[in-house]
């Protein structure tokens, strides 16, 4: 059994991506459920709209650096010296940061749609993959100003360019599970060619610390990755793909009037919400929810009653 390393890894990444940043900052810094209002979603987006790009931002780095944490265990797996732990994935555990941001275990499984996370997955299969995102991702935003259509095509246009051997720094696609000799032969004896820079740590590891037979992940098992990613990611955005659709999605970056503004920034400054604030506000919105109930009620009996009236 030489998977052991994943195994452990795997369940280790799943609670780390159980952690909401999101969540946590807004109901550190706000009083309240990020879940409960703007998009309803436990993102970085949300988070902006409550508190701001500065905390926005934040959030995004945290959530993925989830990513990253996980993948620095399974390489602490990897430095154990026994076959059981020789052939660890750096790469197969990461899937499960993915599926702990969106479904986390510590929150009743409702998360975010791991955008972020997606982008912690492709800066550690190749930096190269991040930049490419991230252009694509800035140009459409300004001409969209949506996140969930710049997330969106930026997802696509990833899982069209993993397959190209040469942004690895190979002159050939490396398909088996274990490629460390492609790996060194190809690439990594010339340090500028290192893109894939986590795969790359197996081979230091191998050399200097377990002294045990190579092993790097093969190029197909990391566009698996990448791509299990970028539909988890598709999927969580279903919903946006039908007000897209529509032509009903929403700006994300709005242009804004100077009071609008000001307003916004006057929002973002407020104090976090005491618990008997939160109360009241929970009873101000149970009221309206039955007083827009109530209104429904009494126009269905007055329609009852038109049409129960005897025609002349």
């Amino acid at each position: 059994m030489h998977y052991l390393g994943i195994i452990l890894a795997s369940i280790t990444a799943y609670l780390i991506g159980s952690i909401s940043w999101s969540i946590i900052i807004v109901r550190w810094r706000r009083g309240i459920d990020v879940r409960s209002v703007g998009s309803k979603n436990a993102g970085a987006t949300n988070t902006t709209r409550l508190l701001g790009t500065k905390w926005g931002l934040i959030t995004a780095l945290l959530d993925g650096f989830k990513v990253v944490v996980a993948s620095l265990i399974a390489v602490l797996f990897s430095l154990i010296p026994s076959t059981l732990f020789s052939e660890t994935s750096y790469f197969i555990p990461t899937v499960f940061v993915l599926i702990g941001h969106c479904w986390p275990i510590y929150y009743k499984f409702k998360g975010g749609k791991a955008v972020s996370c997606f982008l912690g997955l492709i800066f550690i299969s190749n930096v190269w993959y991040l930049f490419i995102f991230l252009i694509v991702w800035f140009i459409t935003a300004a001409f969209t100003r949506k996140v969930s259509v710049s997330s969106i095509i930026g997802a696509i246009v990833i899982g069209l360019i993993i397959w190209l051997p040469w942004l690895n720094g190979l002159t050939s696609f490396a398909w088996r599970w274990n490629s460390y000799d492609v790996w060194v032969q190809q690439a990594w004896s010339n340090v500028w060619l290192r893109f894939a820079w986590m795969n790359y740590l197996h081979m230091p590891i191998a050399e200097h610390v377990t002294h045990l037979k190579g092993f790097a992940s093969g190029m197909l098992e990391i566009q698996i990755v990448n791509l299990i990613g970028g539909i988890i990611l598709l999927v969580r955005h279903w919903p946006n793909f039908s007000r897209i659709a529509k032509r009903e999605e929403p700006q994300t970056f709005p242009k804004l009037t100077a009071e609008e503004k000001a307003k916004l920034r006057y929002l973002h400054n407020q104090p976090r919400i005491t618990a008997a604030e939160r109360k009241e506000i929970q009873r101000l919105e149970k009221i309206d929810k039955l007083s827009q109930k109530a209104l429904k009620i009494q126009e269905k009996i007055d329609k009852l009653d038109q049409q129960k009236k005897p025609k002349d």
